[in-house]
């Protein structure tokens, strides 16, 4: 092989070792390894990988070790990345060119910048690592955010059955009502209200990144392991084992990645779930999270089975009478700054009480602020039974609400996102209406 072909090769095997160091193999010992460089044979049948690592020899040793027992695994995965006939055995040899601790520094600093490990956009897990951990489960239980939305309802679904389907035993969890739009979902009759007190062997938490914005759960003993499934711009995943890709259109699109993975046909109840999950958190596929894997996922669904008509009749054209009666209180509240970039809708505790809603009937109602011409950025204030109030963004794209929502203590997307904030409604509005002015106007 000439010279040029084995450099390029080696480049490819430091990259890809690489990549699975960021994903996380599972051995203990590994620690914090950066694949420094990589020297192959050129007969293809040897290659040394150099590494390095911080802490003393013994802590070298330990992940030298590590790796060496990895390198079945790396090879057989790289077999099936790089497509080549021959894979060479590796042998993990620590770098001693960069034993001086700036020189490891500089060069962390430069692997951290160029992985962009610091960036919230990039996939972190991956789907293959959900779906071990899955099958190696016992007793699960499956939660997502409070006051759950199409993409919540619709993936725990989806989760609890494919966890039936695997043999395992499956409580599904929210402390809120299921939207009415959502109950003709199949098995949407065994979300539970209460937790129980478990003791779980595994925790799946959908559609968020922080534990506490779901409802109360059993103590930390009885969770077992963490399983985080997300699309939020977040640094910092949930859970031990995790697939978060701020680029998918929703945990549906996630889990139909899952079931590749696992020894399950895509039946019509996950199709139906799943396809949900999508139709919901695209917008019915308007919203700019509409990209080419989202409406493949959903075509998907459609050729298993799945009716669009009968979907999005039953989730946007079956609505009870007492959402309507709700709909005419908040629209009198409709406000429009002077500039008409940005619009705002409230929903009080007395428009609830007198017109006999729920909470989950007010979904979709920022959309009526956010389609008035002109306006860049919706807000909807929603005043919350213990006091305070709960607000909503939308953005056409120009703006980044998740940006406006974090500085609240919230977070969520860049053209959907959400925080809660105590006080007065005209403080919290004056509050809100500064920060999307400062956001606007930068």
């Amino acid at each position: 092989m000439t010279s040029f072909r084995l450099q390029r090769l080696s480049e490819q095997i430091q990259e890809e070792i690489s990549t699975l160091l960021i994903r996380g193999l599972k051995d203990p010992r590994i620690g914090f390894v950066t694949i420094t460089g990589v020297d192959v044979s050129p007969d293809l049948s040897r290659a040394w990988v150099y590494f390095c690592t911080p802490g003393n020899e013994e802590q070298r040793e330990q992940s030298r070790s590590g790796l060496q027992s990895a390198a079945g695994f790396i090879r057989k995965t790289l077999g099936k990345r790089l497509h080549i006939k021959q894979i060479p055995a590796f042998e993990f040899r620590y770098d001693t060119s960069l034993d001086r601790g700036d020189k490891i520094e500089r060069l962390l600093s430069e692997v951290r910048e160029k992985e962009g490990w610091d960036d919230p956009a990039r996939v972190r897990g991956s789907a293959e690592d959900v779906a071990r951990a899955l099958s190696d489960s016992g007793s699960c239980l499956v939660t997502s955010h409070t006051n759950p939305d199409g993409d919540a309802i619709g993936s725990m679904l989806a989760m609890g059955h494919l966890l039936d389907l695997l043999g395992r035993q499956a409580v599904l969890y929210n402390p809120d009502e299921v939207p009415s739009n959502y109950a003709h979902l199949p098995g949407a009759e065994k979300i539970q209200k209460l937790p129980g007190e478990g003791p779980y062997d595994t925790t799946i938490v959908l559609d968020c990144s922080e534990l506490n914005r779901v409802g109360p759960l059993p103590s930390a003993d009885n969770l077992g392991k963490i399983i985080g499934i997300d699309h939020h711009l977040t640094t910092k995943p949930l859970g031990s084992v995790y697939y978060l890709d701020p680029g998918a259109s929703s945990i549906g699109e996630m889990i139909d990645r899952i079931l590749e993975h696992l020894p399950i046909e895509l039946d019509l109840t996950l199709a139906n779930c799943i396809y949900c999950s999508i139709l919901s958190d695209t917008g019915s596929f308007r919203y700019s999270n509409t990209s080419p894997e989202a409406l493949r996922t959903a075509a998907k669904m459609v050729a298993r089975g799945v009716s669009p008509w009968d979907m999005a009749r039953q989730v946007y054209e079956s609505q009870p009478r007492e959402r309507l009666l709700m709909l005419a209180n908040a629209l009198p509240t409709l406000s429009l700054d002077s500039t008409g970039r940005y619009a705002s809708i409230l929903v009080t505790r007395e428009m609830f009480e007198s017109t006999g809603a729920s909470a989950d009937m007010i979904d979709g109602f920022i959309n009526y602020p956010r389609r008035i011409e002109g306006v860049e950025i919706a807000i909807q204030f929603r005043e919350m039974d213990g006091g305070g109030y709960k607000v909503s963004f939308r953005s056409r794209g120009i703006a980044d609400v998740a940006a406006i929502a974090k500085q609240f203590g919230g977070g969520g997307h860049a053209n959907a996102a959400g925080c809660t904030l105590s006080g007065k409604f005209e403080e919290v509005r004056a509050k809100i209406y500064q920060a999307v002015e400062a956001t606007l106007n930068g």
